[in-house]
């Protein structure tokens, strides 16, 4: 099987050959090829080579591209700096008061006249996800990223006001991720052309760490069942959310969502994972991308990538929960290739099956 085949069954529930392997690896790839973090977001020919030179060098079956959190901000008019050996850094909130509803109309109204796909990195972000499909074809499974609403919300409105209103103005909050919601829709038919595989919203914002589970019910569930079923009606046949944290709270709630994968952290054990998912869903996960993947040895990276592997040889069905292997976060720039080489090694080695 190809990457893209092996993946695309996993997601379907479908047999395959061996555990498939799809590392969250994109802002972490410039530093091991020498490549200025600067050029990887300012270039998508840079972007797509980096991309393309892991998935050759390491061999894992699946690639995500990025461009970090401020995409959406950036591209709805908001200042960002880039620093020349970071990912690019927001510099300006264009909705600092969430009850300023003449701001957001004012946001509205710039969003129907300079679409969000035109605006910012966008144009070089399609481009980027493009030629790394190009380049690749159908050997690896290509996957795009958005932001989710409230991930992008708390870009628009800072993260501090935004979680200080969803207490005193709930209602505020409402409106700014209806139109948030709405840009993540817009941004996700536009992106189907570019030749991806699947569809991730990325919604850090969303972890029980970071809000309750009773917030995330009132306010954001609504908004993200409609956002998936959307794009799932535009036409894609993958669309993944990835929520850092203990997301093991809001796992039944995800479920409702529609969306076909997610991602489980470190934090949430896999047995327990599968047995919430309830074959209904497939996972991602479940390596800690920190200690592990940027501090731990390729020793380090061996072991526990087996461990895992023996841990879902006994729980895994051949169902839609079936498990894809990767980081339970984004694999930090700095990681030592060798560990990269290592987790993916550990992978190929392993023939176990799901049972």
């Amino acid at each position: 099987m190809t990457g893209q085949e092996r993946i695309d069954a996993a997601l379907r529930g479908q047999p395959v050959d061996r555990l498939p392997t799809m590392p969250i690896l994109h802002s972490g790839l410039p530093p091991i090829f020498d490549v200025p973090m600067a050029g990887f977001f300012t270039s998508a020919e840079t972007m797509a080579d980096v991309i393309v030179r892991g998935f050759r060098t390491f061999g894992y079956d699946g690639v995500q591209l990025s461009l970090g959190v401020t995409g959406e901000a950036e591209a709805l008019g908001a200042t960002v700096e880039q620093p020349s050996d970071s990912a690019p850094i927001l510099r300006q909130c264009l909705l600092p008061d969430l009850t300023d509803v003449r701001a957001l109309e004012a946001l509205r109204d710039h969003t129907a006249r300079h679409p969000p796909a035109e605006g910012g990195r966008m144009p070089l972000y399609y481009e980027a996800v493009a030629r790394t499909r190009e380049a690749t074809d159908d050997e690896a499974f290509v996957l795009a990223m958005l932001r989710g609403p409230l991930l992008t919300a708390s870009q628009l409105c800072g993260v501090e006001s935004l979680l200080l209103a969803m207490i005193t103005a709930p209602e505020a909050v409402v409106q700014v991720l209806e139109f948030t919601s709405d840009v993540a829709l817009q941004l996700g038919k536009w992106l189907l052309d570019s030749g991806a595989h699947g569809l991730i919203l990325g919604e850090a914002t969303c972890s029980p760490n970071f809000i309750s589970p009773k917030h995330y019910r009132r306010l954001v569930l609504t908004q993200h069942r409609a956002l998936i079923q959307g794009l799932r009606r535009a036409g894609w046949q993958h669309v993944g959310l990835h929520i850092c944290g203990n997301v093991a709270l809001i796992m039944g709630d995800i479920l409702s969502t529609g969306a076909t994968f997610m991602d489980v952290d470190y934090q949430v054990p896999a047995a327990e994972a599968i047995a919430l998912a309830d074959n209904r869903i497939a996972l991602r996960g479940n390596l800690d991308p920190s200690s592990l993947f940027r501090f731990g040895s390729p020793d380090d990276v061996r072991r526990e990538t087996t461990a895992l592997i023996d841990n879902l040889a006994g729980t895994t069905t051949n169902g839609p929960s079936s498990w894809i292997l990767s980081s339970g976060c984004d694999i930090p720039p700095g990681t030592p290739a060798e560990n990269i080489s290592a987790f993916v090694e550990a992978a190929k080695a392993s023939r176990v099956q799901p049972t």
